[in-house]
């Protein structure tokens, strides 16, 4: 399940944040580098920072407002406004922009959104859209959104996507500060013309415009009279849409403690998803296990923290952290050193009921560990050391002559043979990822970023 993002924008002039309607009547709302400051506390997935005046008036972006927001925050910073030139994304990002976002210029020569992909890499880029209703269809606005283009916003939408743009932040003036929610339209509209990510801008004004903007197409939703003005908190907004079966991540949100202090903690193995071990935490285990990627627990016969792995040395590594959808349970994805289990078990759900059955990522992780030490320590004999040992032209061979065998075999209509045949071609492919230091759960990352 694809992770949805809330966005808090700074729109940005003459040193403070500003916030209007429909682009205009702006009202002065802050200090940017405070509020930045602010939403990273509060939970915010990404900031955007847009200098609305650079285009306009033919400035540069306030590159020095750019710079100290970037050092007083750890969450990734989106730049806007201004951005005229291969140069200025140079600048941007070496003052420390995660993204930079491209609007009039694009617009004016299309060129620079491939040049902008080509150099820095199409996940680097995001074009926004500014657009007016237009009958039927939507025009593209430029220059802060004082000119209309000829453009068709849907068909500049596909135009984008061929030109390699990582992103789109579609915001409608229409909507824009008017706390009527998004443009679900156009919404449904760019999410049937483009496979790219879509930041939805322009109208939130409650908890339900956000997930009507979500459940329209929109991979992250941007939002700024909301959160400037106190009317929500993006806690509120993370747990409203968490309750509501959007996956959103949990930065700002912590676990729901029961009477005693306590939530129940599961660990699992993060290479195959095997279940290691159950234990509990108390809100400081639980800040200290954020604070340093160490799974740390409480006991509850000894009262005290423990680290797991102190005494054994037999860590557990965070990866990743889940909460469940009530948030009274915790699930840690870990690297485990060692047996998780005190019985010297790899898991302390070692007791079964039913016929043991392994699954593919198991058996997957298991392959994997064993050739990873053969090759780290080489066995006489062994058929993995002489494939190494031969080196990655003979892997490469092997790897294409098993693929042979599995066209045969599936050729053949023999499920057994096939069966055989695969089994030797994942065996290969997984000493090849070996030779150039990859797992399976590399390729496992991948294939997630596939899954429509």
């Amino acid at each position: 399940m694809k992770i949805k993002k809330i966005i808090p924008c700074l729109d940005f002039q003459d040193g403070h944040v500003v916030k209007g309607i429909g682009f205009i009547d702006l009202k002065d709302v802050g200090d940017p580098i405070t509020l930045a400051k602010k939403y990273e506390r509060d939970g915010a997935d990404e900031i955007v920072f847009l200098d609305i005046s650079a285009t306009a008036k033919g400035k540069e972006t306030a590159y020095e407002y750019v710079e100290a927001i970037a050092r007083e925050i750890d969450i990734p910073l989106i730049i806007g406004g201004g951005i005229r030139s291969i140069k200025d994304m140079e600048k941007a990002f070496l003052l420390g922009a995660s993204r930079v976002s491209i609007n009039s210029a694009a617009v004016e020569n299309p060129d620079f959104i491939n040049e902008a992909s080509e150099r820095f890499g199409s996940e680097k880029v995001i074009v926004a859209i500014d657009v007016q209703e237009k009958e039927d269809s939507w025009a593209v606005l430029t220059h802060g959104g004082k000119r209309i283009s000829e453009l068709d916003a849907i068909l500049w939408a596909k135009e984008v996507e061929e030109r390699g743009a990582g992103a789109i932040l579609v915001t409608s003036r229409d909507f824009d500060g008017a706390k009527k929610g998004y443009d679900l339209r156009l919404l449904e509209a760019l999410k049937d013309a483009v496979n790219l990510p879509i930041i939805a801008s322009g109208g939130a004004g409650k908890l339900e415009d956000l997930r009507a903007g979500i459940e329209a197409g929109a991979d992250a939703v941007l939002a700024a009279s909301i959160f400037h003005f106190n009317q929500l908190s993006i806690k509120a907004c993370k747990e409203y849409l968490a309750k509501n079966g959007i996956a959103v991540s949990g930065t700002g949100l912590e676990p729901v403690f029961n009477e005693q202090g306590l939530v129940v903690a599961t660990s699992v193995d993060y290479l195959d998803n095997k279940v290691l071990m159950q234990a509990y935490m108390n809100k400081e285990a639980w800040e200290r296990t954020l604070a340093t990627k160490r799974a740390t627990y409480f006991s509850r016969s000894r009262q005290k923290l423990w680290v797991k792995g102190e005494e054994s040395g037999n860590f557990q590594v965070v990866k990743n952290i889940l909460l469940d959808c009530d948030r009274d349970s915790v699930l840690l994805i870990v690297e485990q050193t060692g047996p998780a289990c005190h019985t010297n078990n790899r898991s302390c759900f070692y007791t079964s009921f039913y016929e043991n059955n392994t699954n593919i990522g198991e058996s997957l992780s298991e392959l994997s560990k064993t050739i990873k030490s053969r090759k780290s320590s080489p066995k006489p004999g062994s058929y993995t050391n002489y494939l190494f040992d031969k080196g990655l032209d003979k892997i490469l061979k092997k790897v294409g002559e098993e693929t042979s065998e599995v066209i045969i075999a599936a050729k053949n209509l023999s499920k057994s043979e096939l069966t055989y045949e695969v089994s030797d071609l994942i065996y290969h492919l997984t000493v090849l990822l070996e030779e150039r230091e990859l797992r399976w759960q590399d390729i496992s990352i991948e294939l997630q970023k596939r899954i429509k």
